[in-house]
């Protein structure tokens, strides 16, 4: 009895057991059910405050406040953005009078435009909230290399240290008031790809600037025009292997900077506004196996493109020289390598040449091979000597140019000799294609003239003459006779 009496007991404890643990299990399960059903509701963006002082163009996934601030977007406008309906992946506040940027709030932007502000500050750690940031414009401001340090892009902090930006791939520094970069200024941007720096008046570019950029290891495009510089150190580009364009115009180079022996990979090259005056001698351009596009123009100096200045571009599709007041000389060997040591030249498959608007008299024929593999050819604004020396440019090139690109072959002129001065160089082909015609014609018309009167009057006249018809003489005409008479039969045998 006593036993069933326990029994009883253990039984009714492991009854309510269960049912305590089923019930609190469905009350956790039913809690759990109602946090997956609720969603957040989002607002409508296209209807609030900010897209009315704003333009929203849900479209291109885009918010456009240009010229609308005073100020940065306060707080209450980031959180429409981010309890908006939609995620805007660009947002433009450019134009602005904004001088400030204080730590941003969390949004999955990728390009954020603050370029042409009065910016002059900035948190550090700005960025930090903006991990899916790409893009990054700061250009037009007024930002100093004193107030641009590396924590400026670091990233959100972790257990251990601050995590880094990237994805943020391009930045824009150009137009504002730096002098030298902080040697750990892109230690958070690891993955930098193109770095913009034009227009600041560095007039050097020091040690710590360039510990600065040649760290980029990922670095493909990087402008360092209009920034006074006169030299380039020898291994600025030496780290960034990658880099595919560069831009250094409106500097104060003299000569071709050396660091462009490292640049390996390099495919696009911009020098143009630099006071060179000659390619020739040991100012020659380095072997860059991957250049295909190159402009120098606007060159106040330069003069001469010696023997061997491009030889070593063989992969240049892409030449501009064009805006070169001074250009009077570019050698028939500028651009060819003698790869075997024979008498083989190799050269490079140009498409084109821009050669407008220099001080140019004639082009040599042996400057390229295959001049007829160019798709363009610009030769305007030149003073082009027309006499037979350029014959090859004359007849050849022009008339090609013609039936290419028309509007390439207007505006080229000759300038000499005087008599064909202003005269356009296409006329002069024409007209000496008239001319060579109009001789060939008359030959034609002499030798049908020759064959349809001439020639039957000539076999009329042999005939007349073998017959005698023209010895006036009559006693030369018996002696004549007398030399082909036939001797008399009985007269052969006269002894």
């Amino acid at each position: 009895m006593k036993f069933k009496n326990n029994y009883v007991i253990i039984f009714t404890f492991y009854y309510f057991f269960l049912i305590n643990v089923t019930t609190h299990g469905d009350t956790d399960n039913n809690t759990l059910s109602r946090e997956t059903t609720i969603t957040k509701n989002f607002a409508p963006l296209k209807k609030s405050d900010l897209c009315t002082k704003c333009t929203c163009d849900l479209a291109n996934n885009l918010i456009d406040c240009t010229r609308n601030l005073n100020s940065l977007l306060s707080k209450e406008e980031w959180d429409v953005l981010m309890d908006g309906d939609f995620v805007l992946e660009t947002i433009k506040l450019d134009h602005n009078n904004i001088s400030k940027i204080p730590i941003l709030q969390t949004y999955a932007v990728k390009n954020l435009y603050l370029g042409n502000n009065q910016i002059d500050s900035i948190a550090i750690g700005a960025f930090q909230n903006l991990s899916e940031m790409t893009s990054l414009d700061l250009s037009h401001n007024k930002l100093t290399s004193k107030v641009l340090l590396p924590d400026v892009f670091r990233g959100p902090y972790t257990v251990t240290d601050f995590k880094a930006l990237y994805n943020l791939k391009s930045l824009n520094l150009g137009h504002n008031d730096l002098h030298f970069l902080d040697a750990d200024l892109f230690e958070h941007v690891p993955n930098l790809e193109e770095l913009i720096l034009c227009s600041n008046n560095f007039q050097i570019i020091n040690g710590v600037s360039e510990v600065a950029i040649s760290g980029l290891a990922s670095l493909k495009i990087l402008d360092i025009s209009y920034m006074q510089l006169k030299i380039l150190p020898q291994t600025i580009l030496h780290g960034p292997r990658d880099l595919e364009t560069f831009i250094a115009a409106g500097n104060l180079f003299s000569k071709l900077p050396k660091a462009l022996t490292y640049a390996k990979n390099l495919a696009s090259l911009v020098l143009n506004e630099n006071p060179i005056e000659d390619l020739q001698g040991d100012n020659i351009f380095p072997m860059m196996t991957n250049l295909k596009y190159l402009s120098m123009s606007y060159m106040p100096k330069l003069r001469h493109v010696g023997v061997g200045a491009m030889s070593e571009l063989q992969n240049l599709t892409e030449l501009i020289l064009s805006d070169n007041k001074f250009l009077v000389e570019i050698d028939e060997l500028a651009l060819a390598k003698n790869l075997s040591d024979g008498q083989y030249m190799n050269y490079p498959p140009l498409e084109k040449i821009y050669l407008n608007n220099c001080n140019l008299t004639a082009i040599p024929r042996s400057l390229l091979v295959r001049w007829d593999k160019l798709g363009v050819l610009d030769l305007r604004f030149n003073p082009w000597n027309c006499d037979e020396s350029n014959d090859y440019l004359i007849n050849i090139l022009l008339p090609q140019i013609n039936k290419t690109t028309p509007i390439l072959a207007k505006n080229v002129e000759c300038s000499s000799p005087p008599v064909l001065q202003n005269v356009a160089v296409l006329k002069v082909a024409t007209d000496r294609l008239i001319d060579n015609n109009s001789s060939s014609s008359i030959f034609w018309i002499g030798l049908l003239v020759f064959i349809f009167i001439g020639f039957p009057i000539t076999l009329g006249i042999i005939v007349l003459y073998r017959r005698g018809c023209f010895y006036l003489n009559k006693n030369d005409s018996v002696t004549s006779h007398a030399l082909y008479n036939r001797a008399k039969f009985n007269d052969d045998f006269q002894i």
